[in-house]
């Protein structure tokens, strides 16, 4: 159910990152083609593109988990024996899951003041924008989940690097 769960909340956040990622390259491209073709401006382009990132960056980072694309150095790990290997995955996977709570907490604590705080250009709370940071570790940790049961089951420690899988499958 949760696996079911997981693999949805995927999908919508593949589909918010391919419209905000279309929004973006919209917005900037006519930016650029108004001021360079008509010698004027939009005013929110700048401050939109980079709430919009912040939104985008933070989805992102969940479907980083997900699908363990984050940069990861396991020169000494793939080394070490498997016992090892779990024990050290396991730290990782830990050290990351306080981090977003940490991380959680505190933009929690910041939200309440951001109501009454506008956006200089266009007229909509900054509220809005922060919650980027507390919705993308709820996401990041829901997705950080599995991979620590995946660790406990002895299905997932890696001990190879993307580089090295890649070369893997293309021979």
């Amino acid at each position: 159910m949760y696996d079911k769960f997981l693999h949805y909340l995927g999908k919508l956040i593949e589909a918010g990152l391919i419209l905000g990622s279309v929004v973006i390259v919209g917005i900037v491209t006519a930016e650029v083609v108004l001021r360079k073709g008509f010698g004027t401006s939009l005013i929110i382009t700048e401050e939109l593109a980079r709430y919009m990132l912040v939104w985008l960056v933070f989805l992102a980072g969940a479907l980083g988990i997900r699908d363990k694309s984050h940069i990861r150095i396991n020169a000494l790990v793939k080394h070490l024996n498997p016992r090892l290997q779990v024990i050290l995955a396991l730290c990782a996977h830990g050290i990351s899951l306080i981090f977003l709570v940490l991380l959680l907490i505190e933009s929690i604590r910041i939200l309440p003041r951001q109501f009454s705080q506008m956006c200089i250009t266009f007229d909509v709370a900054i509220f809005y924008f922060y919650l980027a940071i507390p919705i993308g570790c709820v996401l990041m940790a829901l997705f950080l989940v599995p991979k620590i049961r995946e660790v406990l089951a002895g299905k997932a420690v890696e001990t190879t690097d993307f580089q090295e899988e890649r070369i893997d499958k293309h021979t």
